[in-house]
Formats: structure tokens, sequence, C-alpha cells
């Protein structure tokens, strides 16, 4: 027989020997127990929590040849083949691979075909969320109403990929990361079941990095037995690259005591041994940790407290670090360079500076709090500064765009920061009718999208009715969706004066100018002729 890794050799075959997953497993033998079997279901949660694993169980219950039940027998010819993956009634997909819309159409044509020999049909779509927009959309109808003797049993380490309309017809249950000792129960179990001899530090080494995932443990687990006959801690710090627990212990006292050069030394010896500096780090961490929860409320555990927010700095920039140690170096040397004696001195200078910062803040902060009210007032004049020549929309639209950058300022002047960055992708082009047009661009969609969110829209409104004097909206058009005429308004005719009337100008009259004539339309009256003197 071909070689099985540990993980597929030892996959759980009833609901029983399912770790760390009771409260699914509950409500899955309730609902086969019960009769009230969903027609899709969708399990989510980290790798290697069991998620597929739950899976063929439910498949069990429902096609055993005493199914539907909550205690498939193993026994029938149609659990031995599930279990063996060889049953032509449970499908297992990986959305990975097949994730276009024909393999979905695929599905959906063998979906109508009855089962052989058991009363369902179940499709388990492992990585479900790698499927594509079309699938997922060919998928719908099928799922909303599938054939009666269809079950599906979708799986996803990503949920929040997995679209609405997915989710509101599915019976959702959520996977949760196994804790150590449930991991350590199941590494117990398959070392015993193998022969193996194992420490007990070396299976919590291997369930502290296992990261929550029974899998994972499993793999460690296979790694540690092809390394070594016996699993012991070194042989487990060996395969995993970590420290083994007394160097942590040791670097943990160094740090404790204040000896620099002890600390530097051990972080090179890891590193020159290839051990994984951040992964110690973190182990250095969780040791301080420990011995922080048996102190006493004081000044001791205040050194620990710093010592703890140190290191997982630390291990946070040693992620993006060239040299890992030098990160771990800094931490150490900071930490035992604390509160040392021949330090005082430069700690009291320290202690006195820190004070005079904290004065000097203070008084800046009281002399902002009495000048804010001033730069309120000056921005607030300065909306209202300027006025359109006119009340109509002609020099309304000729103001606003002659204005065009002092009114982003004003935005940005009242915080609107994104407004004005959005809006300065735009040009204004008319005001008609209570309405301001501002044309984007059609490669500047994004912002002329983002001006039109209520949040950022509403403000923009605010600030330029009360730049331009007048209530105002805001509207955002392409350019090319302008015609000529918008694009580039005409101005309004000048109305031609008003000649007056023949009758009010006596025949023979000298010519008059324009403010005689509106003298004699308001009064009536008419122009004579002076009587030549000779």
């Amino acid at each position: 027989m071909a070689y099985l890794a540990l993980y597929r050799k030892w996959r759980p075959q009833t609901f029983a020997d399912v770790l760390g997953q009771a409260h699914i497993c509950q409500a899955l033998q309730n609902s086969l127990r019960l009769g009230r079997v969903s027609h899709a279901y969708l399990f989510s949660g980290p790798r290697g929590t069991g998620k597929t694993t739950v899976a063929r169980l439910l498949a069990k219950g429902l096609d055993c040849v005493h199914g539907p039940t909550d205690t498939p027998c193993g026994e029938c010819e149609e659990c031995r083949a599930i279990a063996s993956s060889s049953s032509l009634n449970v499908i297992e997909i990986d959305g990975a691979s097949n994730r276009g819309i024909e393999e979905i159409r695929e599905l959906r044509e063998q979906a109508r075909f009855a089962p052989v020999g058991a009363p369902y049909k179940v499709y388990i779509i492992d990585e479900v969320h790698m499927l594509t927009t079309e699938a997922f959309n060919a998928l719908l109808k099928t799922l909303e109403e599938p054939p009666a003797h269809v079950v599906f049993i979708f799986a996803t380490t990503d949920l929040h990929k997995v679209p609405a309309t997915i989710l509101s017809r599915c019976q959702r249950y959520d996977f949760k990361r196994l804790t150590v000792q449930q991991l350590m129960a199941g590494l117990k179990k398959v070392a015993a079941g193998e022969g193996i001899e194992a420490d007990e530090a070396a299976l919590l080494m291997i369930a502290k990095h296992a990261e929550g995932g029974m899998r994972d443990a499993f793999s460690l687990l296979e790694q540690c037995m092809i390394y070594s006959e016996s699993l012991t801690v070194e042989a487990a710090a060996d395969v995993l690259g970590v420290a083994p627990g007394e160097a942590i212990r040791s670097f943990a006292e160094n740090l404790l005591r204040k000896d620099q050069k002890a600390c530097l030394e051990q972080i090179n010896r890891l590193y020159d041994g290839g051990r994984d500096l951040m992964q110690f780090a973190r182990d250095v961490v969780e040791e301080l940790r420990a011995r922080m929860f048996e102190l006493e409320p004081g000044p001791q555990q205040e050194v620990f407290l710093r010592a703890i927010r140190k290191l997982s700095e630390c291990a946070r920039e040693m992620r993006y670090a060239l040299d890992p140690r030098i990160p771990l170096e800094l931490a150490a040397l900071e930490l035992t360079a604390e509160s040392q004696p021949e330090q005082s001195p430069q700690l009291e200078d320290i202690n006195r500076l820190k004070e005079r910062i904290r004065t000097l803040e203070q008084q800046v902060r009281s002399l902002s709090a009495r000048e804010q009210p001033r730069d309120e007032q000056r921005r607030s004049e300065g909306v209202v500064a300027k006025r359109p020549a006119g009340s109509g929309d002609r020099e309304r639209t000729q103001f606003i765009i002659d204005n065009w950058e002092e009114y982003l300022q004003v935005l940005r002047s009242e915080r609107l920061v994104q407004s004005a960055a959005f809006l300065r992708e735009g040009r204004p082009v008319y005001i008609r009718g209570g309405t301001a047009i501002i044309s984007f661009p059609r490669e500047r969609g994004f912002h002329k999208a983002s001006i039109e969110q209520a949040k950022h829209k509403e403000a923009a409104e605010r600030v330029l009715s009360k730049f331009v004097g007048t209530s105002l909206q805001i509207e955002c058009v392409f350019q090319d969706e302008l015609t000529v005429e918008e694009e580039t308004p005409q101005p309004e005719p000048k109305a031609e004066p008003r000649k007056a009337p023949a009758a009010e100008v006596q025949s023979g009259s000298p010519p008059v100018d324009d403010t005689v004539q509106a003298a004699l339309r308001i009064f009536g009256g008419r122009v004579v002729r002076k009587p030549d003197p000779s």
C-alpha cells in the first residue's frame, strides 16, 4: 500500500473523533437525527481545522445504509467508499482548479442525475471563494432550488470573498482554531498509534508552532519522525528551527540581570545555528509573560511590561529587516542599559528635560486655544470676502470659474481636505438653476465617484453655497458628456438702449443724450429750441 501522510491516515472517521469543533458536530448530528437536512452548507475557518473532514462525515451520515444518521456505521459499502474518496455519490471539487463558468455548468448538468445506490448526491467544493463571479452567478439558481437528492457543502478560508448571494442560501458554520491542549491531545494519540517515543515538551513545541491547525501539527510531527527515531526537544527544535526552552529561559534571565554581553553572545550563537530569531523573540515574550503573571503589582512588574513591549515591537520590525539580528540586538541593548546605577545622573537629566518639554507643550496648547477662534473668524471672513458681480447664473458662473482655486483653499481651511482633493481633478462648467455643473476627465472616474458620496458632496455644497452667496447643489459629469454649448456657455446678449419716441423730441431739436431722453420719459417733457436772438 502506498505511504499515507499522517493527516490523511489519522483523519477522523466519526463525529466523536473530531477535536475542537464540538459545537459544529453537535449541530450537524442533530440535523441528521431529526431529518432536517439543508440543501447547502458553508464551512469557513482557518486551514487545517477540519472543514473537509466534517464535510465527509456529513456525507457519510447522509448516504450510510442506515442514513440519514448521526452515527454512520463506517462499515457499509458507501461509508468505505467515502472514506477512500472513491464514492460516485460524493464529488469533491477544488474551487481553485475548477473556478470557471464552464466547470459550474457541467456540475449543474451532472446534478440532475440521481445518485447511485444512495439517497443523496453530495458536492463538496473546497476553497469555494476562488470561483469567478460568473461561476458564482451560474451556481445561484441551482443552489437556490437544487434537485431533492443534491446537497452542496462549501469550504473556504476567506469568507469575505464569498458573495452575499451565496451566503444567504447556505447554512453557515464557523470553524475555530484549535487550542494548544487540543492539539497536544491529537499529537499524543498519533504518536502512540505510530509507536513513537515522544517527549511531552517536544509535542508541546510542535503544538505551539502549528498555529491552531491539526493538519499543520501532524505535518510537523511527521517531519520530526523522519529526522529522528525518538522525538526529543532537541530534535523538534532542529526541525522547527527554533531555540530550545533552556535557551529561551537563559536569555530572559540575562535580560532581567542587565547582562548585555551574555545577551549579545546568545543572539549570535542562535543566528549562526540557523535558528529563527523572530520566533525566538516571540518565545522570550511568552516566557516573560508567564513569569509576570506570578508577580504582585509593583515596580518589578513594570520591568517585565517594558521588556514585553520592547520585544513585541522588535518581532514586528524583524519582518522587514535585512539582518534580523540588528533589531533584536538593539532591543537587548536598550533593555539591559535601563536603570543601571552608573547612568543615574543621565537619567536625572533626561527626567528634567521631559518635565521641561511637558511644560512647553502645555504653553503651546494654551496659545493655540486662544488663537483658534481668531483663525476660525479669519476663515469665515475669507469665505464671504468676495461675491459675484451680479445675481444671475452668468455672473455666478464667471465668479466660480475665476475663483475655483480659492474655493478649494477654503475647503482645505475647513478641514475638508478629501473633498478638495477630489474636486481638484474637475473644473466648474456653469451654474444654472441652483446647480453647479463640475466636469471630470473620463480617466478621473474615481475622483468623480468619490465626491458624489454624500459625506463629501454635502460638505462641498455647504461651503460652495456660502462661497457664492446662494444655495447651490453640485452635479458631476464627464467632459465627453457635455455638448459644445454647455462646455463653453454663451454670454447673455446685452439689452439695446431704448430710443425715445419721436413725439418726445420736437422736430428740428438738437440731438440729446440718453440721460435727457430718460428724463423726458419720466416727466413727460419735450425739448424746445431756444429762439435765435437775431
